[in-house]
């Protein structure tokens, strides 16, 4: 299925320094594995549907709202969570719960210099 030839060829694409004594038993391997991958031409695949995850997990977002530019938006709780609104904290609970804190923003140390 793949020659030497091919083989040293995929060698220098991928940049591999391969032992010329190993060339003859990984061209075996090489040339094995695309013939099982080769296999996979003959399943019939004219029911299945595209799929762009294994799962069936889907993302959960919230309805984009538009707030004026002065105005806060509030936080509110993704629809599909279980937690309800009375067992959120607020904003202003939340942060008496930092140790520092400017507004409605939660001061930590800087990171980049």
């Amino acid at each position: 299925m793949i020659t030497e030839d091919d083989f040293e060829k995929l060698a220098s694409l991928a940049r591999l320094d391969v032992d010329p004594s190993m060339k003859g038993e990984l061209t075996e391997q090489v040339g094995s594995i695309l013939g099982y991958v080769q296999k996979l031409d003959d399943v019939d695949t004219t029911d299945a549907q595209a799929m762009s995850h294994t799962h069936e997990a889907i993302n959960v977002l919230r309805e984009d709202k538009v707030h004026p530019v002065d105005s806060q938006p509030s936080a509110e709780p993704l629809t599909s969570t279980e937690a309800t609104p009375q067992a959120m904290l607020s904003a202003e609970d939340m942060l008496q719960n930092t140790p520092d804190n400017s507004g409605r923003f939660i001061r930590v140390p800087l990171i980049v210099e």
